[in-house]
């Protein structure tokens, strides 16, 4: 049985904003200079101020600032809004709402498959994928990206105290709860999300103290399973793009200007950075736009050619401080629920930061991976900040432990 502590902020939670903070001003940033959208205000509009009133003004300034940057400004607001709404109540009493949580997030996943066949209004087809639904004009969600924090609240939920994980059928609940959100996003289809429910299962599978010997079973099942599921359950552009990883260095510089040219440019505009970079708004990448998507999934690439190594290594040692101090609030808690919480949440930002950095300099297939508190863009940025939430909630709150230490089993 565990007693509750009263209320209290932790070391650990103030310690962890300041890689946050880092992160998403370094974002904001270079979305600010890559805004390609950004232009100087034509003197008539900065003179008309005082007639048109403050809606013109803002127009104004949003003009200079740039779209990107200021909606970015909007979403991080947002992001800390729901940070502290996640935070408010203690993660205990949010525990029995995780499968209800988890439910919502796969009927909007299923409502994205049903377009498919009944097209329904407030779904829109962008580049033939249906991954958002439209809450009003102009602004959407993105229900793939919460199923990654839904999904982390209803495992760690069901394993809080499941001692049958340790057994093979205890497995197939977890693997089909993980197996079912992931079915629905490959018909979008989103194969970067779509890969980052998987290392959150195992991860939780692994501090819940189930058998490494079955984990390592289903992992060599999963590679038996690759060249199968690339023959007939990949889309031919997403075959382009592993095409692409183990064919960039050959020498076809008609292949580089095609196929290969993204990766080319990414490796290029981060390469040519040096140790300290071009500076903040300078380099021809950033005056020329001659990486695509350069605020969005290869912003890295961004970073290192305006800041160099030492801004890559910066953006890498922040994510690094993320991990310590989330692995150190997993560690520190006695409570399943809580540890099982922390452990899902710091695997789900490295997981995507690693993916997003192997994937620019051409370690991982280009698979559209947003860089966590850096990236443009709402929904990803929502879902990693409704997880930190969770993870400072479970900084804030350490229950006494009356009974056994979480994941004690006596039975192998």
């Amino acid at each position: 049985m565990i007693a509750r502590e009263p209320h209290r902020l932790t070391w650990l939670s103030i310690a962890l904003m300041a890689p946050i903070l880092v992160l998403s001003t370094i974002g904001l940033a270079t979305i600010h200079v890559t805004d390609s959208d950004r232009a100087a205000v034509s003197s008539t509009a900065t003179t008309a101020s005082d007639a048109a009133g403050i809606a013109d003004w803002l127009a104004s300034a949003m003009h200079i600032v740039g779209p990107y940057t200021t909606r970015q400004s909007v979403f991080l607001l947002a992001g800390f809004a729901l940070m502290l709404l996640m935070i408010w109540p203690s993660y205990q009493n949010v525990g029995p709402y995780s499968y209800a949580v988890y439910w919502l997030v796969v009927f909007l996943l299923a409502l994205l498959v049903v377009d498919r066949f009944i097209d329904l209004p407030f779904i829109p087809v962008r580049r033939d994928t249906r991954r958002w639904v439209e809450v009003t004009d102009g602004l959407g969600i993105q229900p793939s990206e919460f199923m990654k924090p839904a999904l982390i609240l209803a495992l760690a939920y069901h394993l809080r105290f499941r001692e049958s994980v340790r057994t093979v059928r205890g497995l197939v609940l977890p693997f089909l709860m993980t197996l079912l959100p992931m079915g629905l996003i490959h018909f979008q289809p989103d194969l970067g999300t779509l890969l980052m429910l998987l290392p959150v299962l195992f991860a939780m599978l692994f501090a819940a103290t189930a058998k490494k010997r079955h984990l390592v079973a289903v992992m060599l099942i999963g590679v038996a399973l690759a060249p199968p599921f690339y023959m007939f359950g990949m889309k031919e552009y997403q075959k382009k793009r592993i095409d692409v990883l183990l064919r960039q260095e050959r020498p076809d510089e008609r292949w580089h200007m095609n196929e290969g040219y993204q990766l080319r440019q990414a490796k290029i505009a981060l390469g040519t950075g040096g140790v300290w970079g071009e500076g903040l708004g300078h380099g021809v990448f950033v005056q020329q736009d001659l990486l695509p998507e350069a605020h969005n999934d290869f912003i890295f690439a961004m970073i290192g050619h305006q800041w160099g190594m030492a801004g890559a290594i910066l953006v890498l040692i922040a994510y690094g401080l993320i991990v310590i101090l989330g692995l150190e609030i997993a560690l520190l808690t006695n409570d399943p629920f809580g540890r099982l919480l922390a452990v899902g949440v710091i695997i789900m930002i490295v997981a995507q930061a690693l993916l997003n950095i192997g994937m620019v300099i051409g370690f991982f297939p280009i698979t559209g991976m947003t860089l966590p508190f850096v990236s443009y863009g709402g929904s990803s940025l929502w879902a990693n900040f409704l997880g930190l939430g969770l993870l400072i909630n479970v900084a804030q709150r350490r229950p006494m432990l009356i009974s056994k230490p979480p994941f004690a089993y006596e039975s192998e």
